[in-house]
């Protein structure tokens, strides 16, 4: 998450940015209600801003309502058009629908910043894979594991990379 510093040197984050930080801390602790609760009250009182967006898309994932994670996804894409996180979240959206092949348009249309991203490298890999392109999931997955070694942990266990299991790790 962006941090931004007041005009002073000594001021501390903007009040909206320490809120966010609070919703994600809250988040990443598991404590789901606090955070949805916490980020309805910094929705209220802020303006919408690409962090505000993509925490409430976090939060849309995790209760997996795929169509409205998507259409913010489609918002922050809008908002932030060189920012990697719409693209991969909505790109995510639609794989859960079982809409893979347009997840992977969607990655195609993306910022080149987005080849800097483990995470871009290993859903390539999960929509390929679920595509029956195995050769081209195992190269995008190891890409993935070289940018992020803990990623390897997370394909273990990950259902769409079942079939691939033996020969990848």
């Amino acid at each position: 998450m962006a941090q931004e510093t007041a005009p002073h040197d000594d001021a501390p984050f903007s009040d909206c940015d320490h809120r966010l930080q609070i919703v994600q801390g809250y988040y990443e602790l598991g404590m789901i209600d606090d955070a949805r609760s916490e980020l309805a009250e910094v929705e209220a009182e802020f303006q919408p801003t690409p962090n505000l967006i993509q925490m409430r898309i976090l939060l849309l994932l995790h209760e997996r309502e795929w169509n409205e994670a998507q259409e913010l996804s489609a918002r922050l894409r809008a908002m932030d058009p060189d920012g990697c996180a719409g693209y991969i979240h909505g790109a995510y959206c639609l794989h859960e629908m079982k809409r893979t092949e347009e997840a992977l348009e969607l990655l195609s249309q993306g910022p080149s910043s987005l080849k800097e991203e483990a995470l871009y490298f290993y859903n390539l890999g999960c929509y390929r894979a679920a595509l029956g392109d195995v050769e081209s999931a195992r190269e995008c997955l190891h890409k993935s594991f070289d940018l992020d070694g803990r990623l390897v942990a997370v394909a273990r266990k990950d259902p769409d990379l079942h079939a691939l299991k033996d020969s990848l790790l």
